[in-house]
């Protein structure tokens, strides 16, 4: 059962990690290393549900025992459970991620786990390799996609690199942190709730980021730069136009967190709420690359598509059958009206860490029900924004970071549901006017372990 109040051990561990801070964990060496992405480093539990993480993948979360002994998360530092940020400007390419540059190849760092929480100190990510653009030239640390045939010495990023290390081409300009915990009471204490906080901070000078350029080809011999992707203003609320730069990120796509299940864990049934009753699909109608189904939260956004499927309750279910009293579930909640997911974007001091200006980039929001690798079913939750500027393209001295919070939830489809109008209401601390504030002389909390009111 979680503690109601932040414990005094876990802000001790939140200052110690540096937590919230702009000061990264000094970088590991090298940035990847080859491992075992099934190693399971560090646990913690929630009632009888042990949730695992590996330190040689960015942390990410690789275990989860409903109680049977057995893990239904598939197991590679591409997959298991984490997000993503990516830009439709430089081809979804440019994806700097948590665990890793390719499935064995992972992010090590340093975790700190307590009884209740896990927490993933800040730290330099490296870009994850896919086989749709070689940009790296170098593969001492680890060898990139087998297709490319470019005798491991050559990528198509047009760069001249003699001299440099795959170290260094693979690592990005952004730095990560998360925190783990258990929100059970905070969301009424019937049922196993999993909350998830990230960060990703666009925290140096670019420089890995050049190799995504105008000179950049990708496999299919297009360019990576995508000028129709490129947006003449990133920001509404700041002053002047922001049109994107070439390192900047323009229309980003932000899978701010995803769940992914084995289908021999039983979990194949989607499960949603359309006009108050529960309904669902099959996996198979949601099988391949093409056939993703996309639904949209019921948020406000610069832009809706009334043409898409709309979430009454922002939630989706992956349950072991159709009865919504019995049948076991987990669900994938991104709250609606938390101040965290409707300003997203923040701008950090750059020497203390403070807010800036918070604001709400948001182009669409959506949940996604995925059956692409047909060794996972998948739920995420997705946002497209306007874009994110690199140091020194928006106000002087600031970085700007992409925050999320997440709940994955465990019990019977109703439990799930009820359990979410919960947290809908407790979490309700939105502010309403506007769609950006500044001047916020505070640091931000990355817990909800308390009462909130």
């Amino acid at each position: 059962m979680a503690h109601p109040r932040l414990s005094l051990k876990l802000l001790v561990v939140l200052l110690l990690t540096g937590i919230g801070c702009l000061q990264a964990t000094p970088p590991a060496t090298p940035i990847v290393r080859e491992g075992d992405p099934t190693a399971v480093t560090h646990t913690f539990k929630i009632r009888d549900i042990t949730f695992g993480f590996n330190d040689q993948g960015g942390g990410y979360l690789n275990f989860v025992d409903l109680g049977d002994g057995k893990n239904i998360v598939p197991a590679f530092f591409g997959r298991g459970w984490q997000g993503s940020v990516r830009d439709q400007f430089h081809s979804g390419r440019y994806n700097p991620t948590q665990a890793g540059f390719r499935d064995y190849a992972g992010a090590p760092v340093t975790l700190t786990a307590t009884e209740h929480s896990l927490t993933i100190p800040r730290f330099q990510l490296p870009l994850y390799g896919d086989p749709v653009f070689d940009f790296t030239e170098h593969e001492d640390l680890a060898a990139d996609f087998k297709g490319y045939k470019d005798n491991g010495n050559s990528d198509t990023d047009g760069l001249e690199e003699t001299g440099l290390s795959q170290d260094e081409e693979l690592r990005s300009e952004f730095d990560f942190e998360g925190l783990y915990e258990d929100a059970t009471d905070l969301a009424g204490g019937t049922i196993p709730v999993l909350r998830f906080y990230s960060r990703y901070t666009y925290a140096r000078e670019p420089k890995s980021i050049l190799q995504f350029g105008k000179k950049a080809l990708l496999a299919d011999g297009k360019p990576v730069l995508v000028e129709s992707a490129r947006s003449q203003d990133i920001s509404s609320a700041l002053m002047g136009s922001q049109t994107a730069k070439d390192d900047d990120l323009s229309q980003i796509i932000f899978t701010a967190y995803g769940i992914r299940l084995t289908p021999e864990s039983g979990y194949t049934t989607p499960l949603w709420i359309e006009q108050g009753k529960w309904t669902g699909a099959s996996l198979e109608t949601v099988k391949g690359w093409d056939k993703e189904r996309r639904f949209f939260l019921p948020i406000p956004s610069a832009e809706e598509n009334a043409a898409e499927e709309t979430l009454e309750y922002p939630f989706l279910v992956l349950a072991k059958g159709n009865d919504p009293d019995t049948a076991p579930a987990i669900g994938l909640y991104t709250p609606s009206k938390s101040e965290i997911n409707t300003h997203q974007l923040l701008g950090l001091d750059k020497t203390s860490g403070k807010i800036v200006y918070r604001e709400d980039r948001r182009t669409k929001s959506f949940l996604v029900l995925s059956h692409v690798v047909p060794t996972q079913a998948a739920l995420l939750s997705r946002f497209f924004l306007t874009g994110m500027l690199a140091p020194g393209h928006g106000r002087p001295n600031v970085l700007e970071a992409l925050q999320n919070e997440t709940f994955v939830l465990f019990g019977t489809p109703n439990q799930i549901r009820n359990c979410v109008e919960v947290l809908e209401h407790k979490l309700n601390d939105a502010r309403p006017s506007g769609r950006t504030t500044a001047g916020i002389p505070e640091t931000p909390s990355l817990s909800r372990n308390f009462p909130h009111q």
